[in-house]
């Protein structure tokens, strides 16, 4: 089952579909929450951009109606200012010390309610007062907001005409004082007028500033678990979180970091805007909560009053919609899986049917008999011709291939049979032509004066070398060896035709050119494959070791000497036999010495290769028999054939081999 194709479609399609949907949801899981994230995040900083905006107009507010009554307050105090002078003017028609006195009674009973007066003589130390508050003592230590000593600053001579204005904090009361100078007398004259109900009109609105933000921070927040703060550059919170949350805020360590989670707040909020915008939504994870849940945070700073405004929402809360998706998602897909496998389950069932049948008849095929009639591929092709599909034409080209495997069959079988009797016919032709050929060593035993050994190895079943030896007469022996040009049943017939005729013709001659010429001259008369054999045909006389030859096109023989000299002999006859008509062949005379030997091999053994193509070659040939063992002639072949096979090694035999050697005894 698990090898099937149906069980390998339904895994296969599965296993993609599941990817498919695996990579669907994670990519949805990360984009849509990143982009929940980011848009939470773009939705708390238009909401916070919206705070800031309205908490800066209630700001610029306040502080143009802290201006004007300021302003307003300034004006009745120098207008008071002005007054009083003209008054001090007028006792100056009196003497000084009579008007002094006059003035300073003046002063001291001044009907004002809300303004004070002082007159400051030349040491700027209070000459008269309408409070009993402002003292010589208590006026040398004022110090206005500015940090300046009014004592020091305020002198007649130090002021400008037109005067000048302090603000001075005088236990929990703020006053505002105009100091102008009175050059007559070397005076200074202040009026002084309490400005608190400025500050508690400022209070007032600012505290109506932090109302109202409080009223926006609870429609900041849109997402379960989220909430709006505000706090100071103090760390004091003006809008405070959940109490459940708010000691891990104001004294967290955020774990991300390291650093308390409110300066991490305060850092991204003074960052710049433009350059640092990423730094401004804050990712912390309070080192005191338990559950350790991801927060993400939009800062925004109010500089004016030195008040931080965030928003803060669990991460998990804001990834929710994306987790609910991909649940949704999932189910979805899910649904559609199993659907899908069933369907393809299904269509596969119908596909594989019709192949399980022609796989159980596909079984059946080794125990039929095909050299026989079937309507077995009839009746295959019957059951799913009806299909018009690729499995149809699957069908009928399994039946085609069974009827035109039995008519195959059929053919090898009579191909076989033919092949059988002319493998036989070969096998005949290759004992007879072996027959003719003398193997019987030594084939002369009572002629003690000479040694001689051959040896052949078709490359097929028979070939076209060939050896020979017989006596002329009882001083006289005739040896022979030649290769044809072609292989296999032509070379064997040209090759028989050959060594018949060398055999007639040494009947009435015993020279080697005279014998080659007349063969020569028959074989190439009628030839019309235009075959060719190389050939030397060599005549010893027994009791002298003279040795005369002739050689037409073959491989140049071997000289092996008893002194250890061994040499090819390179002397030529002629060209090959059976090529130019009427040729006369030379002749070539070598005595030898009793121990010589003369060794004769066709070119099967030199052009013997190896897989890599490289050929036995001359030379190795020649090291071969130099170093091979020359006190036996039939150890002298056989150790060379050795060679041979052992160089051509898994590579077939591409030529014919045969070798001879005789060798001169005396």
């Amino acid at each position: 089952m698990f090898f099937s194709i149906k069980f390998k479609i339904l895994i296969s399609i599965a296993l993609i579909m599941t990817l498919t949907a695996g990579a669907n949801i994670y990519f949805t899981h990360r984009d849509v929450g990143q982009a929940m994230l980011s848009s939470q995040r773009e939705a708390a900083e238009k909401m916070l951009a919206y705070v800031r905006l309205n908490t800066e107009d209630e700001y610029r507010s306040l502080l143009r109606a802290k201006m004007e009554m300021t302003l307003e307050k300034r004006g009745q105090l120098k207008e008071a200012a002005l007054l009083a002078l003209s008054v001090l003017k007028s006792f100056n028609k009196f003497e000084e010390e009579t008007g002094k006195t006059g003035a300073e009674k003046w002063i001291q009973t001044i009907p004002f309610k809300n303004i004070h007066y002082l007159l400051l003589n030349r040491e700027t130390r209070v000459m008269a007062t309408s409070s009993p508050r402002f003292t010589s003592k208590i006026f040398q230590t004022l110090t206005d907001v500015k940090g300046r000593n009014l004592a020091g600053t305020m002198a007649w001579d130090k002021i400008s005409a037109r005067g000048d204005y302090a603000v001075v904090n005088l236990g929990e009361k703020q006053i505002l004082t105009y100091f102008v100078p009175f050059p007559t007398w070397q005076c200074t004259l202040a009026t002084i007028l309490d400005i608190n109900d400025i500050e508690a009109e400022a209070e007032k609105k600012l505290a109506r500033i932090i109302t109202s933000l409080e009223a926006s921070a609870r429609e900041l927040v849109m997402i379960k678990g989220g909430y709006a703060f505000m706090f100071t550059g103090k760390k004091t919170f003006i809008i405070s979180p959940p109490e459940a949350l708010a000691q891990g805020l104001a004294e967290g360590v955020n774990t991300q970091t390291g650093h308390p989670i409110l300066a991490d707040m305060m850092t991204a909020a003074t960052q710049n805007p433009e350059k640092n915008k990423e730094d401004q939504k804050l990712i912390h994870i309070s080192s005191l909560d338990p559950q350790q849940e991801e927060m993400a945070t939009s800062i925004s700073y109010f500089k004016p009053l030195d008040w931080y405004i965030g928003v803060t929402v669990p991460v998990r809360e804001i990834q929710r919609p994306a987790r609910d998706l991909v649940i949704r998602q999932s189910t979805l897909i899910a649904v559609m899986l199993a659907l899908g496998l069933l369907i393809i389950g299904f269509m596969v069932s119908r596909i594989a049917s019709p192949l399980r049948a022609l796989a159980a008849h596909a079984k059946k095929l080794p125990n039929q008999d095909f050299t026989a009639e079937s309507g077995t591929a009839v009746s295959i092709q019957e059951r799913v011709l009806r299909s018009r599909d690729e499995v149809g034409e699957l069908a009928r080209s399994f039946g085609f291939m069974e009827s035109e495997l039995r008519k195959n069959i059929s053919n090898l079988v009579e191909i076989t049979a033919a092949r059988e009797r002319i493998q036989g016919e070969l096998n005949v032709a290759r004992e007879i032509q072996m027959g003719i050929i003398p193997k019987t060593f030594p084939t002369f035993p009572d002629h003690n004066q000479f040694d001689l050994f051959a040896t052949i190895k078709p490359a097929k079943e028979v070939g076209g070398d060939l050896y020979d030896f017989f006596l002329l007469d009882p001083d006289h022996v005739c040896f022979t060896l030649g290769d044809v040009s072609d292989k296999g049943v032509p070379a064997a017939l040209f090759m028989v035709i050959t060594r018949t005729l060398i055999k007639t013709t040494a009947e009435h001659e015993r020279s080697p050119a005279r014998i080659m010429s007349r063969i020569n001259t028959i074989l190439e008369a009628d030839n019309p494959r235009a075959m060719f054999v190389t050939l030397i045909i060599g005549v010893l006389n027994i009791r002298t070791g003279a040795l005369t030859y002739s050689s037409g096109g073959h491989n140049h023989p071997i000289l092996v000497e008893k002194n250890g000299s061994i040499n090819y002999k390179t002397d030529k006859s002629g060209p090959m036999v059976g090529v130019i008509a009427d040729f006369d062949y030379r002749e070539i005379s070598v005595d030898l010495l009793p121990g010589d030997g003369f060794f004769l091999y066709t070119d099967g053994v030199t052009e013997a290769m190896d897989k890599e193509q490289h050929l036995f070659s001359d030379g190795k040939l020649l090291e071969t028999v130099q170093n091979g063992p020359l006190d036996r002639l039939e150890a002298t072949i056989e150790n060379v054939m050795e060679k041979v096979v052992d160089h051509a090694g898994d590579a077939p035999q591409s030529d014919d081999i045969a070798m001879l050697m005789i060798r001169y005894n005396g």
